[in-house]
């Protein structure tokens, strides 16, 4: 029988036979990304999504739960999905195309245009990760991300490209930063 998208959408988490009750809203997860892809602590961006995911978070740390209540974060933050293995071995890393803090106007246009205010509504994170993965090709950001990640010729694109390109991030500000004191410390 399928379960997955027949059933509610899950509030809480079983951790050694233990239910706790989770915050799923999906500012959480954006957070989190964020927090990861933008050069925070990654010991400290797991400690701050922990703690806002897990309402009983030092009720867990007191009973000794902390690596399943990561474990179960992972998974949850996957929307239950578990790893998919690459079958060629060519696991290629995916250009960002996209950046919560940068692109903000245009995805909440995106989801208010599908009838969800991103300021005020709750949106379970399953729910908002299933809208965010089929937003029209049609949608302005949806057009910006294709821009984003093109590798082709074309030049008409590749101006579009260079037009809507993401400023860097704090890492990789941080990144060249590092590489220029090296440099500059070899000369």
């Amino acid at each position: 029988m399928l379960k997955g998208m027949y059933s509610k959408l899950p509030r809480s988490i079983k951790i050694r036979n233990e239910r706790f009750i989770i915050n799923t809203d999906f500012r959480i997860f954006i957070n989190f990304e964020e927090e990861m892809t933008q050069g925070i602590d990654t010991k400290k961006a797991v400690n701050n999504a922990l703690q806002s995911f897990y309402p009983a978070f030092y009720l867990i740390i007191q009973k000794g739960l902390i690596n399943e209540a990561v474990d179960k974060f992972i998974w949850f933050y996957k929307c239950g999905k578990t790893d998919e293995v690459s079958k060629n071995g060519k696991g290629k890393a995916k250009k960002e195309s996209f950046r919560y803090s940068y692109d903000d106007l245009y995805i909440w246009g995106t989801y208010k245009q599908l009838g969800y205010d991103l300021t005020k509504d709750y949106i379970h994170w399953w729910e908002f990760r299933a809208i965010w993965l089929t937003i029209p090709d049609n949608f302005e950001f949806s057009k910006i991300k294709g821009y984003r990640a093109y590798d082709g010729k074309d030049k008409d694109i590749l101006e579009l490209k260079e037009h809507y390109k993401l400023p860097p991030n704090k890492k990789e500000i941080q990144d060249q930063i590092r590489r220029n004191e090296i440099y500059e410390a070899l000369k």
